[in-house]
């Protein structure tokens, strides 16, 4: 005898109240990047302030779809991962926050207003859509910063797209970078703090999200109940939803960043979250070394509580300066191409 699967939700919220779905909108050609580097002088209500180097794809949200929205432009849609607007509206006043994605310079200005606009409520900035045409046309957008954000073409692209700090001219023991992928942390990694990477199973939630839409367009939201393989579908989605909101990555670096802030020295502070085997990170040959141990086990790692005693001093080895000499040129020839900055 078959035994019938049977599914009734008591969730009153839909999907997408549940975990927010964001669309933003960009322009569908390509443009130069917004800022030159090494980057302005800090903003007004920042200065003084550490700078917080935070990647966008998998640290704070996740992109789930693109679609053409005309001759000009283009839309996305993505997660934003749970408590993203805490985690940046506090790190926002801590420190200087400077995004940087790997993707393009649309993509970025797109996700950018968004999460201005959409997610802390602030005024738009340029990154705005409108704001783009404005300057496309030849006229003046608006002049509002809210934060700098950089992207694919301001990275090393001969080094997998590496964010070189160094390159912001920012005193690199006043800056931290959170990003899920360790690729840019090899020649800084005192500086580096990994994430978990934020991935929603997109095929659960897309098949689930189905059954939830015709459940608010018919006014049914929590009162069906299901058998056999959509009992399954409806049990995986609700499933899928409970952990992604179990997700507290983002505020369980909360701790480590206000204690950094508030040091003078941010990448010794950071010292006393490590392990004693992270001084194995102050050799780039491990970490330039993409299937070292030392690369994908330790780089980036932090504790979730300060330990009293810091590990030692970052030693440099003697193979390293050969790495740097080479990050540097690189970083000299993309400097080169010169952007004049928006201010």
């Amino acid at each position: 005898m078959v035994r019938t699967t049977r599914f009734s939700r008591n969730s009153s919220k839909p999907l997408f109240q549940q975990l927010q779905l964001i669309t933003s909108y960009g322009l569908f050609q390509e443009y130069p990047p917004i800022w030159s580097l090494p980057l302005p002088p800090q903003q007004p209500r920042d200065t003084g302030k550490p700078t917080l180097v935070l990647d966008i794809d998998e640290t704070l949200i996740h992109t789930v779809g693109m679609r053409n929205e005309g001759s000009d432009s283009v839309s996305f849609s993505f997660f934003l991962r749970p408590h993203a607007k805490e985690f940046l509206a506090e790190v926002r006043e801590l420190y200087e926050v400077v995004f940087w994605t790997a993707g393009t310079a649309s993509y970025c200005s797109a996700v950018m207003d968004a999460l201005e606009v959409q997610v802390l409520q602030l005024p738009r900035s340029f990154y705005n859509i409108d704001e783009l045409r404005v300057e496309a046309r030849g006229g003046i957008s608006t002049k509002n910063v809210n934060f700098y954000a950089l992207s694919r073409t301001q990275t090393l692209q001969g080094h997998n797209y590496m964010k070189y700090l160094p390159m912001l001219g920012r005193p690199l023991n006043r800056v931290i970078m959170v990003d899920d992928n360790v690729r840019s942390f090899p020649l800084h990694p005192r500086n580096g703090v990994k994430i978990e990477p934020f991935l929603p199973n997109e095929r659960v939630l897309s098949e689930y999200a189905r059954i939830v839409t015709d459940e608010v367009k018919y006014g049914q939201v929590g009162q069906r109940q299901y058998e056999g393989e959509m009992a399954k579908v409806i049990e995986c989605g609700e499933e899928e939803v409970a952990r992604l909101q179990a997700d507290h990555a983002l505020m369980d670096l909360i701790p480590m960043l206000r204690s950094a802030a508030s040091s003078t020295d941010l990448t010794h502070e950071l010292d006393h979250w490590r392990t004693d085997e992270y001084t194995k990170c102050d050799d780039f040959r491990e970490t330039m070394n993409s299937l070292s141990v030392t690369r994908q086990k330790i780089l980036g790692n932090v504790l979730k509580e300060r330990r009293n005693v810091p590990i030692p001093p970052l030693k440099q080895h003697v193979m390293n300066h050969g790495f740097m000499e080479e990050a540097n040129a690189a970083m000299k020839l993309e400097q080169m191409r010169h952007t004049p900055s928006r201010l």
